[in-house]
C-alpha cells in the first residue's frame, strides 16, 4: 500500500528522455566538476589580490578556516565563491553589467558561469539589517563558475572590475 502511495505522488520511473539526460550528465560529471573547481580556485586567487575586492569567500583559500577540513573530506572546493566589491549596490550592478561571459541568474552548477547579487535575489526578502547580521552586504556578488576557459573567465572579471 505504501509503495502505491509513493508511486502515485512521486512517479514510479523517469521517462526515457530524462533517463538519457541523467545518464549522459553522470558520464561527464567528473570532468565538469574538475573544471568548476579549477575555475573557482583561479578566480578566488585572482580576486584575493585585486584592490577592487574587499573580501573573497572561498573555502580553498589559505586561512579561510575550512580549507583543512574540506581537504580531508573532498577532492576540491567546489565551483562556488562570492566576493565583496569595494563600493555599494550600484557598484555591484555596474560590475555585473560589464561582464560578458557569465550569465546573471540565481542558480548554480551549470556549464556556464552564473553571477547574482544575493541582496536582490535569494535574500531580497530580508531587511537590510537582517542581511547585515548574516554577513550579506549589498556589494556581495555570488559566482557559480562554469566550465569556460579559466583565462577567459579571469580576463572577463578583470575588465569588469575596470
Amino acid at each position: 500500500k505504501m509503495i502505491n502511495h509513493r508511486n502515485i505522488h512521486f512517479g514510479a520511473t523517469l521517462d526515457p528522455h530524462a533517463c538519457f539526460l541523467l545518464q549522459r550528465g553522470l558520464k561527464t560529471m567528473p570532468l565538469r566538476m574538475r573544471q568548476h573547481n579549477i575555475n573557482a580556485s583561479a578566480l578566488a586567487e585572482f580576486f584575493s589580490g585585486h584592490p577592487g575586492i574587499t573580501r573573497v569567500h572561498y573555502p580553498g583559500l589559505p586561512g579561510s578556516g575550512g580549507d583543512a577540513e574540506t581537504k580531508s573530506l573532498f577532492s576540491g572546493f567546489s565551483g562556488m565563491l562570492s566576493v565583496e566589491l569595494e563600493g555599494d549596490l550600484c557598484r555591484a550592478r555596474e560590475f555585473l553589467g560589464r561582464l560578458r561571459l557569465p550569465v546573471e541568474a540565481p542558480s548554480l552548477g551549470g556549464v556556464e558561469s552564473l553571477v547574482t547579487i544575493p541582496s536582490l535575489t535569494s535574500h531580497s526578502g530580508l531587511t537590510a539589517e537582517e542581511r547585515r547580521m548574516m554577513g550579506i552586504s549589498d556589494s556581495l556578488v555570488r559566482i557559480s563558475t562554469g566550465i569556460e576557459g579559466t583565462d577567459d573567465l579571469i580576463e572577463d572579471f578583470r575588465q569588469a572590475l575596470g
